[in-house]
């Protein structure tokens, strides 16, 4: 646990030295409410930084203890203060007083994130509660894929999130979640709109535009179905800089199966301390 918490400070430190080209942006542009409880893995992150500016990012319960989210909403030139921030679960409309809101302990961005070209690489970040979940019918873990699961164009995956509907067009009162289907785009496809696409990315949206994440929903998570249930296959990473569901400009994701080595070894040592 030393070593990663080691590891997490020297990336904060060098990322203070890097520049944030790809705006983090996190609502769901074409979704549409979420029947409640429907998604309840869903968790919102309200981060306030050091000058007090404040943004929102989407994020997955994945234990009692535990949050997953993309890197580029805890970057560390952006100077989040953590004694002010929080994380909120069971949440279905934001206005409404229905969450529970827990504070954040430590985060855990991959040693390797970094921004590149416009977007980002490895954008995945682990964030540890100040205090453990307890058992509720409002909120639940999602469920890793495992290495060799895949998914495309076929596959019945859905978006969620409180973030803008449309470019600097946010969510109206009272913020309800939304959700979206949204199909998965191929990887060459993907790569000749984003040539820093690597391995670890996927894109997801429509050529004709109009489906996509937003400023608020980045963070959050891409599930498609498998069997009788979903897996969280992505991470909402970044997009166009130029706007939200713009055609030929799909989301770029994190894919989750690159990194269930560096997910599943931090919460067990995490875990193995206790």
């Amino acid at each position: 646990m030393a070593f990663y918490r080691l590891v997490t400070v020297l990336v904060l430190i060098l990322n203070i030295g890097g520049s944030l080209e790809a705006e983090v942006r996190s609502s769901i542009i074409g979704g549409q409410d979420a029947p409640k409880g429907s998604w309840p893995w869903m968790a919102h992150l309200n981060i306030t930084s050091e000058d007090k500016n404040r943004w929102r990012c989407g994020g997955a319960i994945l234990s009692d203890q535990w949050v997953l989210t993309a890197a580029n909403c805890l970057d560390a030139q952006r100077r989040p203060n953590w004694r002010r921030s929080f994380v909120s679960v069971g949440s279905h409309s934001l206005m409404k007083a229905s969450a529970r809101y827990v504070g954040i302990d430590t985060v855990m961005t991959h040693p390797q994130y970094r921004t590149h070209s416009g977007g980002y690489v490895n954008d995945i970040a682990l964030v540890r509660l100040k205090k453990k979940l307890h058992p509720s019918p409002d909120y639940a873990p999602v469920t890793l894929p495992s290495i060799d699961d895949t998914f495309d164009s076929s596959s019945e995956c859905w978006i969620t999130g409180w973030g803008n509907i449309g470019t600097n067009v946010p969510l109206e009162n009272p913020e309800t979640l939304q959700q979206l289907k949204i199909p998965i785009i191929s990887q060459s496809m993907c790569k000749a709109k984003y040539p820093e696409l690597t391995d670890d990315m996927l894109c997801a949206g429509s050529q004709d535009g109009g489906m996509d994440a937003c400023k608020g929903d980045y963070g959050g998570p891409l599930v498609c179905r498998k069997g009788s249930g979903f897996v969280q296959v992505g991470i909402m990473s970044y997009g166009s800089p130029d706007g939200c569901g713009l055609p030929g400009r799909p989301g770029v994701y994190t894919k989750v199966s690159k990194y269930l080595r560096f997910i599943n070894d931090y919460i067990k040592m995490d875990s193995a301390e206790v």
